[in-house]
């Protein structure tokens, strides 16, 4: 499947998740630039998206955790 097709059907999947109320973090994990470009886009919004290298990745997953426990808090 070329590039630009799968990166078409992410943002379709991603926009539909986002417009019924999923919020969507996103990871780029030693992702090229292309790569980082559409988890980008596909993130709920810039603060839901994370470029990951090598043990940052940890970070990353903490700090997911931590926004997804704080929205329990919440609601």
């Amino acid at each position: 499947t070329p590039t630009t097709t799968m990166d078409s059907q992410l943002q379709q999947m991603c926009n539909m998740a986002r417009n019924n109320g999923v919020i969507v973090f996103g990871i780029a994990f030693e992702a090229p630039a292309n790569g980082q470009r559409a988890i980008f886009n596909c993130a709920s919004s810039p603060a839901h998206y994370y470029d990951a290298n090598g043990l940052q990745i940890s970070t990353a997953f903490r700090a997911i955790a931590a926004q997804i426990n704080a929205l329990r808090l919440i609601r």
